[in-house]
């Protein structure tokens, strides 16, 4: 799904929270209360003569008593307690203070992870030179080998010493995709969400070295968006070629949501940056790449790194 999608999903849910509850709901709402009311004020009754007829007496009487009103009510609260805090202003308030009290949280923990196991540094050399949109300028002036030079660097501010074991690298990558998902989920779109996806992401990619036998494959097909980028971050680091034909598919089109996609496409780039490919499957993925990059509604930063691959593996061809 792509980011204009996103927004406008984002701005329907909000369209529909300001004006209440949405037609079809109401209409459904309205519709079963009135027809509990009517039926509750009957009582219907079918009997036959005993006397006229050899037949068996038979009788049905329906009742609905305010209990059932209230059941019905409890039955359909899920959807209508939303409507009802959206039109108290305080609720609203407190419920946008809690969320970001937890968005304050998440970036407290994120730092403390940085610190502890010494990747703070490398963390944010990552995000300044490789990760952020605004620092990626392939130029012709700047060869595969520069652009690799980067990574070095990065590199190289990763603590070799640090007493972190697998386990427990792990670990703090599973608590990092948590929070990219609730940040996702919780956080309108915009600067600071973004930079947040960064420090995210930033500092996965410094913690996969020290992780033994990453589950790459079961994180890729995951559902969870903060796996899926663990396992790109994964792929970046190690630039194995292993993955090409997924991350190619991820990289591209409308299978990956517009943050994670853009990660598929960073490990993409250092994949070919790394690796020979044979003259058919360079072409192949040039195809592919300049075809979503002229999507209508692909966005710029992924469209200039589309472009930016293709035209490193053209060099490389």
């Amino acid at each position: 799904m792509n980011r204009n999608s996103n927004r406008k999903i984002n701005q329907d849910e909000r369209l529909s929270i300001n004006s209440g509850l949405s037609s079809s709901l109401r209409k459904k709402y309205s519709i079963t209360i009135i027809i509990l009311i009517i039926l509750s004020v009957l009582s219907i009754s079918l009997k036959s003569d005993k006397i006229n007829s050899n037949i068996w007496s038979f009788s049905v009487e329906l009742k609905v008593t305010s209990a059932t009103l209230v059941l019905v009510f409890l039955f359909w609260l899920p959807i209508l307690l939303p409507w009802i805090l959206s039109q108290i202003p305080q609720v609203q308030g407190s419920l946008n203070w809690l969320r970001e009290q937890g968005i304050e949280e998440i970036e407290t923990n994120i730092l403390r992870i940085k610190l502890k196991y010494g990747v703070q540094e490398a963390s944010e050399k990552y995000e300044e030179k490789i990760s952020d949109i605004g620092a990626i300028n392939l130029t012709s002036q700047e060869t595969q080998q520069q652009l690799e030079g980067r990574y070095r660097d990065a590199i190289a501010l990763v603590d070799p010493a640090s007493d972190i074991d697998s386990t427990e690298a792990l670990k703090r990558i599973d608590q990092l995709a948590g929070y990219y998902d609730t940040v996702r989920d919780e956080m309108p779109y915009g600067h600071n969400r973004t930079k947040l996806m960064h420090e995210i992401s930033s500092t996965m990619w410094t913690l996969i070295p020290k992780v033994i036998n990453f589950p790459v494959y079961e994180r890729l097909n995951s559902q969870k968006g903060g796996e899926r980028l663990s396992a790109y971050k994964h792929v970046e680091w190690n630039t194995s070629i292993e993955y090409i034909n997924l991350l190619v598919s991820r990289a591209v089109g409308i299978m990956e949501m517009p943050y994670t996609q853009y990660a598929a496409l960073l490990a993409l780039r250092r994949v070919v940056t790394n690796n020979q490919f044979a003259p058919s499957k360079s072409a192949e993925i040039i195809n592919i790449l300049n075809w979503s990059a002229n999507l209508d509604y692909m966005q710029p930063e992924r469209r200039k790194l589309m472009i930016e691959i293709a035209s490193l593996l053209k060099t490389k061809a």
